[in-house]
């Protein structure tokens, strides 16, 4: 599995791509150009650089994506959905980009912007966390009640 732009929050160059990449999949998806919903510059104009990488509005719904740095071998696409100002409902995808998300978020967008899919289909298409086998690193220490 590859992670894509992987030193965003280190880079600000990779940060500003990774940023483009995401405007892109919504105007794909949707058709129409991708603004930021919440702001991505501080009151003196100075561009954020956090893992809250990009959020739109489209129709009347929100999406926002946060990226992970990646930490795992595996793929990592998370959802949930919360309503925005008593008004809207909002997607919020973290993920830690990868070849193996990229596919499955690219639906992920068509649906909940687009088709107005409703957040329990969106649940259904996320990626199931592969089972990671138990393995007992040893006995746990014991304690004493007397803190000995």
């Amino acid at each position: 599995m590859k992670h894509l732009f992987k030193d965003s929050l280190e880079n600000k160059r990779v940060y500003n791509l990774n940023e483009a990449f995401y405007k892109r999949l919504v105007e794909s998806a949707t058709g129409s150009p991708a603004v930021h919903f919440f702001q991505p510059t501080f009151a003196n104009g100075r561009k954020i650089y956090d893992d809250h990488i990009f959020s739109t509005k489209y129709k009347d719904r929100i999406l926002q994506l946060i990226q992970r740095k990646p930490g795992s071998g595996n793929p990592m696409l998370r959802a949930r959905c919360q309503k925005w100002d008593g008004e809207f409902d909002m997607l919020v995808l973290t993920l830690e980009l990868s070849d193996a998300v990229k596919p499955t978020l690219e639906k992920i967008i068509k649906a909940w912007l687009v088709e107005g899919e409703p957040f329990e289909k969106i649940q259904a298409m996320l990626p199931q966390p592969t089972p990671v086998p138990y393995r007992n690193a040893g006995a746990a220490p014991v304690v004493n009640d007397d803190g000995e």
